[in-house]
């Protein structure tokens, strides 16, 4: 039964002969490994560097969110409108005065002031005029 089993001076040379005959395999096997092991890293940099870029960006949005909406109430029109003028003037031509009046007290357009105030043109004083006529 021990002539079955090699001793391990057998077992050694048989080993030194296999890896003289397979050199070429064995390199290439110890390549292809130290290969897959420098693309398993260059993955796991790319996707702390993914990871981070989204953190980065989520950050991003939401302080542009923040600072877009305010204090998170919504605005009147009128208060809308007013603050928008008041942080830039648009133009010198606009009426300022003028376009406030066109808000009733609760802060909701309404042209109701502006149709129906003094010096207002009423239909009995209104010229016809053909040109405006509705087919």
């Amino acid at each position: 039964m021990d002539e079955l089993f090699r001793d391990d001076d057998e077992v050694a040379q048989k080993e030194a002969i296999f890896n003289t005959m397979n050199k070429e395999y064995i390199e290439s096997q110890e390549r292809k490994e130290s290969e897959r092991l420098s693309a398993e890293a260059s993955k796991k940099d790319r996707e702390a560097e993914d990871a981070a870029q989204a953190e980065g960006r989520a950050r991003y949005l939401t302080g542009r969110r923040k600072r877009k909406r305010g204090d998170g109430e919504a605005p009147t029109t009128q208060e809308a409108l007013l603050a928008t003028v008041s942080a830039r003037k648009i133009s010198r031509k606009i009426n300022y005065d003028a376009m406030s009046a066109i808000f009733d007290d609760a802060g909701s357009f309404s042209t109701d002031l502006l149709d129906d105030g003094p010096g207002a043109p009423s239909d009995s004083t209104a010229v016809f005029d053909p040109m405006f006529e509705v087919v």
